[in-house]
């Protein structure tokens, strides 16, 4: 995952951290410092889900290049 989406993930889980009332919680997750808090982990994951599926590898003969090195 790249920086911007584990950022939007933290963000999201201070957030919901400070709703839910924890807010030393969330303010370690907003500095970065919280990334094993299960919220941070679950909003990544629905990050990663949301995601659009990567293209099909391309084929030659209609077989995959996966693995070839040409």
């Amino acid at each position: 995952m790249t920086t911007a989406a584990i950022d939007l993930a933290r963000k999201a889980a201070a957030q919901h951290l400070q709703q839910q009332g924890y807010t030393a919680e969330a303010a370690l997750v907003a500095q970065g410092q919280g990334d094993d808090f299960a919220e941070v982990r679950m909003a990544l994951s629905l990050l990663k889900i949301m995601q659009p599926a990567p293209p099909p590898l391309p084929k030659r003969g209609g077989r995959r290049l996966f693995g070839e090195e040409c």
